[in-house]
């Protein structure tokens, strides 16, 4: 795939609904009778049986785009997801006047059984996070246990919750009064991710290592992320001559990725390391081209020339798509403006995972699996080896499953995740990049032994303790995407 058309395409993320298959045909023409019936305002009850004797075919994608009323739009969803969803055959027909919004209703038509990921979202929003890095909240990336505890995994520099000495590992006891266990996970969504600035909170924080918890109020404010804030060498143990290891924290495969990366990369490259960690635990994902990118620095020449990255594969209605050259994306060796990626050439890479390593995040360990040894340090992956093409209507963006992802030995099947090499739960008593942090301690010990370490748990054991854990935030986090509204 051209890099140009890597800016032009895919996404991923998360949205519930449980559906039975059942064909289109009849949704799509449910769908007009019900817009003729309620004189086109998509809302209320009212009755379609005047319509019933009208049998025209359905209107194109192409004729009902950016008809900005709410039958409109309903009317374009369904028509959208007919066209490209890659389980198109699986919708529900579902009455349009039964949703309030068009939201509501493309969230109905999601089939849930398969479907753990699409969604839609105000244009600007998708835009602002994925070009800039610039999303509206309180700065943090928030982790909910099994037992309703909401701990703080990630802190942005500068953001809000920074800026009040809020750090990983703090939980956070109670929102606007209401303690944590006695709201929904809706409601927390709807409280600690905001859409615009200036929203305060209160909130109950228990700090790591403290006995009494403190009241604190923040206001949201658009925080640009940085995507990689932590690139750093650590010797593999305490002697004097220990090899040395590179860790890269890498939280969001956005635009600003890919010079940072670089910039890592390289100097990775001049200290001579033996190993590198990579730290995706809480990387959603984000564009396929960075994830391209990083796994070529890492694997180099070991990556076989002309091999494949990911190769894009759609629905039966467009096999145009799926064997047109332009969508394999390739293991890129430049960057976007086309000068030379510094290349590391390691035989082994070590990640560490966690159930918000996701979408794109996962593509860079599928991808270099056929090529170097991918070591997983931590816990099982969210499994979504499926991406978006973002589409743009009446100023939402929506994102519909169009695409699963298979890497260069034809592999793409991981939707229960990629499963740990050693289980190690996430250490919220140290900050990430402390050398004695559960996870990297774990790796650590792995790249001087070559085997897990004794403290490591069994996955059984890990799954037992952290089922049902979860990163909330917004479905942004979980994509896996080339840019833009199209695949040319």
């Amino acid at each position: 795939m051209s890099r140009s058309a890597a800016a032009s395409s895919v996404r991923h993320a998360l949205i519930r609904h449980a559906l039975v298959r059942r064909s289109l045909a009849g949704a799509a023409l449910g769908l007009s009778l019900a817009l003729a019936g309620c004189g086109g305002d998509g809302g209320g009850s009212g009755s379609t049986a005047a319509a019933t004797t009208t049998a025209a075919a359905p209107a194109t994608v192409e004729q009902l785009a950016n008809i900005c009323t709410p039958a409109g739009e309903k009317a374009w969803e369904l028509a959208h997801l007919n066209d490209v969803y890659l389980f198109y055959r699986d919708i529900v027909a579902v009455d349009p006047n039964a949703y309030p919004t068009p939201e509501a209703y493309f969230n109905a038509l999601i089939v849930t059984s398969k479907d753990r990921f699409s969604f839609v979202e105000p244009q600007s929003v998708a835009d602002a996070f994925f070009n800039a890095g610039a999303d509206v909240g309180y700065g943090a990336v928030f982790k909910l246990d099994t037992a309703n505890r909401l701990r703080i995994g990630f802190v942005d520099a500068g953001g809000p919750l920074a800026l009040q000495n809020v750090a990983r590992g703090a939980e956070i006891t109670a929102i606007n009064g209401t303690a944590v266990p006695a709201l929904t996970t809706a409601q927390l969504n709807a409280a600690l991710f905001p859409t615009s600035v200036g929203v305060s909170l209160s909130l109950t924080v228990l700090d790591a290592n403290q006995s009494a918890a403190r009241g604190l109020t923040v206001s949201s404010a658009s925080v640009v992320e940085d995507p990689v804030p932590l690139a750093q060498v650590i010797p593999a143990d305490a002697g004097p001559s220990s090899p040395k290891v590179g860790y890269l924290l890498f939280n969001d495969q956005i635009a600003t990725s890919e010079s940072e990366l670089v910039g890592a990369i390289a100097g990775f490259q001049a200290a001579g390391v033996s190993d590198v960690v990579i730290d995706l635990r809480y990387n959603g994902g984000g564009y396929l081209y960075i994830a391209s990118e990083l796994a070529y620095m890492l694997g180099g020449n070991r990556v076989s020339p002309n091999a494949v990255f990911e190769k894009l594969t759609f629905n039966d209605k467009h096999p145009e798509k799926t064997n047109n050259p332009a969508n394999t994306v390739p293991f890129y060796s430049t960057t976007t403006a086309g000068q030379p990626l510094p290349t590391l050439d390691l035989p082994r890479v070590f990640v560490i995972t966690a159930p918000g390593t996701c979408s794109a995040s996962e593509s860079v360990i599928n991808g270099l699996t056929p090529f170097v040894s991918v070591i997983r340090i931590g816990g099982t992956t969210c499994g979504k080896p499926y991406g978006f093409i973002q589409t743009n209507n009446c100023g939402n963006a929506y994102f519909a499953i169009q695409f699963q992802g298979v890497n260069n030995a034809g592999f793409g099947d991981y939707t229960n995740g990629f499963a740990p090499t050693c289980v190690v739960a996430d250490d919220f008593t140290r900050a990430l990049g402390d050398r004695n942090e559960g996870r990297l301690s774990a790796t650590l010990a792995y790249s001087r032994t070559g085997a897990c370490p004794a403290s490591a748990s069994s996955e059984a054991t890990l799954q037992a303790a952290t089922s049902g854990e979860r990163v909330l935030g917004r479905p942004e986090r979980q994509e896996r995407l080339l840019r833009g509204t199209t695949i040319r």
